[in-house]
């Protein structure tokens, strides 16, 4: 199944949420990320969390899950609830980013370690006096090789989350051959020259950060 996650970070556009949500099988909106589904007069399948920011008061048919182990953070009580109670195939999330950075890498840092067979996607919208409008992160593990789905034109960042060999891409204008974290290689604001790049991981984690 796809899962669409919504956290409460920076708020997705109506356009963004309602393209995701239909691309969905499943709907989760995590604490105060109801507030966008809310803003819109859209429903999620699910609202989770501890409800300390979600402004629920107009909830009509929607079901609140209710956790509130501070010992968790909100992401992690929603993966141990949805690998609990779906076969996950794909995570997409939205209002993963936002001011507070730390939030964000903690989010990558806790996703780096579920299932490598899982396909995990941040999605972002970046603000309109930027060069960019969209900051799309995908997770790239030795059971999950991918094309990405982006045009020639776009910038891209290889971001890796733990050790790791044969990092190799294939569509960008400086190539990644071979590559592992002995070289101190990072790949910042590469250009996409071929339609729909191709990236490949022997072992390890690594996050492509696509800039549009």
């Amino acid at each position: 199944m796809k899962i669409l996650i919504v956290l409460a970070g920076s708020p997705p556009s109506k356009e963004l949420l309602e393209r995701e949500i239909n691309a969905a099988d499943f709907v989760l909106a995590v604490d105060g990320g109801f507030n966008a589904f809310n803003e819109y007069q859209l429903q999620p399948d699910l609202i989770l969390g501890d409800m300390d920011s979600a402004n629920i008061d107009e909830i009509s048919s929607t079901e609140v899950l209710n956790i509130s182990d501070q010992e968790l953070t909100d992401l992690q009580k929603t993966l141990d609830y949805v690998f609990r109670t779906h076969p996950v195939k794909s995570l997409i999330f939205l209002g993963a980013g936002g001011a507070r950075t730390d939030h964000l890498l903690h989010n990558l840092h806790i996703c780096a370690s579920i299932d490598p067979s899982i396909r995990v996607q941040f999605i972002n919208e970046v603000p309109v006096d930027g060069d960019f409008s969209m900051e799309n992160i995908q997770r790239i593990t030795s059971h999950c090789h991918f094309s990405l789905s982006v045009k020639s034109g776009a910038i891209l960042s290889v971001l890796p989350i733990t050790e790791y060999t044969g990092l190799t891409s294939k569509g960008l204008k400086w190539e990644i051959s071979n590559q592992d974290r002995s070289h101190g290689f990072i790949s910042q604001s590469n250009l996409v020259i071929k339609d729909d790049p191709r990236f490949n991981i022997e072992h390890g984690v690594a996050y492509i950060t696509v800039y549009q």
